[in-house]
């Protein structure tokens, strides 16, 4: 049984059609019902306890899976919580869906608790969207306008490969779970093709099947579309107004149900050709190279981001020559050498290390570090989300600020023993100690580079992880031995070696 909340119905049934699988889901009352919704239509869900790390973990996901990931968090500062991670995720251009509860607008400045502005509240970072709340006494055009954001922001996330915030406000009462199905709805789906043999083959067949084919063309100012007699000689009808500079080869207002429809252009001045498109459900697809989604008839299916006279060529050519035969090539996977499926450094000390001394060792397939922004934090989720995406060991090299800094990562029921972390604990920040005349503040070691005493088999106890103990006067020399001993520990749940060296060595 689904929630009673309308768009958030829709919204489950429109994240389905658009093959996302995986979300990093956070606990609240106010996302209790979009997070129950997700359970029940069956997605992989990663309970995620600390919002400051689940947008870390939904990249190490992405990472491995290379398919958008939800995160989901509860309302008021919660999503606050996201921003670095999200700012990770836009600089390295990876797609992650947030998806946040907000509490109803009138309620914002009203002393009410867990109510701040959400809208926009990941920006610069990500793309707002806030999906307006419905009800099944709403309107057939309140329901298409839910439909239409829905759409039009999950369009934006597959196409820009970067982060996309969905906002959606939740009215109480909050926990009624009575629906038996999710809603059928329109699915738009959107495309930036570079030749005609990249089209889908599914929009190919309609194209070439349609029966009463219509192009449609608003305000037009470029050079003129060629091969429309081409396309009038095989069928299609042409509504073309004056201000789109192709009037001369305008069939009038249509007439009959017309199931494709090809919109290219700007502004209408005619209504009834809206209003006649509008009543009829015909499949409309859509035609310009801007970022833009609009949806003039309501029933936009596709769009295809590319100029039109690009997009009309490739039309008549696939109604003149049929679908272009593709040549399919096979790809073989490279063979397991390495030892670990993926090597995470942590920011600072830790990846300059690796350049000199690891980056020739065949260590992992793959090696990935925090550098959309550089910063410490999510280093350790990171790793933890990409580990519960494979049951190939993965390993984690950190340094000590990293690792404390993000040890809520570890709080996460989910992880297994294939996480293994390496963390060289030399008591600081050790790279400020290299950085030319730093050292000689009195203030570096304890207010610049953070010292301190602490080391991590508290942390490691409390979040059930196995915990190894050494000393090293020389990492270089002592790596490969320490990486063998994570390697050869059997445990459930992540490894963690500590190792304490001094700060200059490393």
């Amino acid at each position: 049984m689904f929630c009673d909340k309308s768009h958030v119905n829709t919204l489950t049934t429109l994240l389905t059609a658009h093959g996302i699988q995986d979300a990093v889901v956070c606990p609240g009352s106010r996302n209790a019902v979009v997070v129950h919704n997700l359970h029940e239509a069956g997605f992989r869900l990663h309970p995620i306890t600390d919002e400051r790390s689940a947008a870390f973990v939904a990249i190490g996901l992405w990472l491995s899976s290379r398919r958008p990931v939800i995160v989901c968090v509860t309302s008021g500062s919660a999503l606050l919580n996201l921003i670095p991670g999200v700012a990770e995720a836009a600089f390295r251009h990876i797609p992650l869906l947030i998806l946040s509860a907000d509490r109803p607008e009138q309620w914002i400045g009203q002393l009410d608790g867990q109510t701040l502005p959400q809208h926009g509240a990941l920006h610069p970072y990500a793309s707002t969207w806030t999906v307006p709340e419905t009800e099944e006494s709403d309107t057939r055009e309140r329901h298409w306008y839910s439909n239409r954001i829905i759409n039009e922001s999950l369009c934006t996330l597959m196409l820009h490969k970067g982060p996309v915030h969905l906002n959606i406000p939740i009215s109480e009462p909050l926990f009624s779970f009575t629906v038996r199905q999710l809603p059928y709805e329109r699915i738009v789906q959107a495309y930036r093709p570079h030749t005609l043999s990249e089209l889908p083959e599914n929009l190919q067949q309609l194209v070439l099947h349609a029966r009463c084919p219509l192009l449609v063309i608003g305000q037009y100012e470029d050079a003129p579309l060629r091969e429309i007699p081409l396309l009038k000689s095989m069928g299609w009808k042409v509504f073309a107004e004056n201000i789109s500079n192709h009037a001369e080869y305008s069939d009038g207002l249509p007439t009959g149900e017309h199931d494709v429809v090809v919109h290219l252009g700007g502004a209408f001045v005619n209504k009834d050709i809206k209003r006649l498109l509008r009543e009829q459900c015909p499949t409309v697809i859509r035609i310009d190279d801007t970022d833009e989604f609009p949806d003039t008839f309501c029933h936009l299916a596709v769009k295809l981001c590319v100029s039109p006279a690009i997009g009309i060529h490739w039309l008549a050519q696939l109604c003149e020559k049929g679908i272009p035969q593709t040549s399919v090539s096979q790809v073989l996977p490279p063979a397991d050498t390495a030892p670990f499926e993926a090597l995470f450094l942590a920011n600072s000390t830790t990846v300059r290390w690796a350049e000199r001394h690891i980056s020739q060792m065949p260590l992992a397939e793959r090696t990935y570090c925090n550098r959309g922004t550089n910063g410490i934090e999510g280093s350790l989720s990171v790793a933890a989300g990409y580990s519960m995406a494979t049951t190939r060991p993965v390993l984690c090299i950190t340094g000590d600020l990293s690792f404390f800094y993000d040890a809520n990562s570890l709080w996460n029921i989910r992880l297994g023993g294939n996480l293994r972390i390496l963390l060289v604990n030399n008591q600081g920040g050790g790279i400020f100690s290299v950085l030319p005349g730093l050292k000689e503040s009195p203030a570096m070691k304890e207010y610049i580079a953070a010292a301190h005493p602490f080391q991590a088999k508290g942390i490691a106890e409390s979040f059930g992880c196995t915990y190894i103990h050494t000393e090293s006067t020389d990492l270089a020399s002592d790596f490969l031995m320490l990486v063998e001993q994570l390697q050869r520990m059997p445990s459930s749940r992540p490894v963690i070696l500590e190792v304490l060296t001094a700060q200059h060595s490393f």
